[in-house]
């Protein structure tokens, strides 16, 4: 494990905000002056191969990294772009529920939330108006 790769390491794994590389590379930058984002991107690839990290990879958008490697599920921000863990369960036994009538061999399945961080809500959102739950 090189300084490099525990610093990234580091930097995905104490926040709670699923960086993107640009900010991973943002907040390294600061101890490590002289790393280069493309040094970032592959120390990234790196640990999320060994299941040291997360890599969510979600349509349209920039990859994000979390620290965190349990079982977990995601709300992204549709006006932000903020990724945060929801506070999902009850969804443990559902991939068992498809195997026979799709006749995929279901190994595991990705749940994303999508709506509104409760900052971009408070600034008023397509569709409704500040503060509302609905849209």
């Amino acid at each position: 494990m090189t300084r490099q790769r525990l610093l990234i390491l580091e930097a995905v794994s104490k926040v709670g905000s699923h960086p993107t590389a640009d900010e991973v590379y943002a907040r390294v930058k600061r101890r490590l002056p002289h790393i280069s984002l493309g040094t970032v991107y592959r120390n990234l690839d790196t640990l999320a191969e060994r299941g040291m990290i997360g890599k969510l990879e979600q349509g349209g958008s920039q990859k994000r990294y979390d620290g965190s490697t349990d079982g977990h599920h995601h709300i992204r921000c549709l006006k932000c772009g903020m990724v945060v863990d929801a506070p999902v369960g009850g969804f443990v036994k559902l991939e068992t529920k498809f195997n026979d009538p799709s006749g995929y061999a279901i190994t595991g399945f990705r749940l994303e939330l999508l709506g509104y961080c409760p900052r971009c809500k408070k600034r008023g959102v397509p569709g409704g108006s500040a503060g509302s739950d609905r849209r």
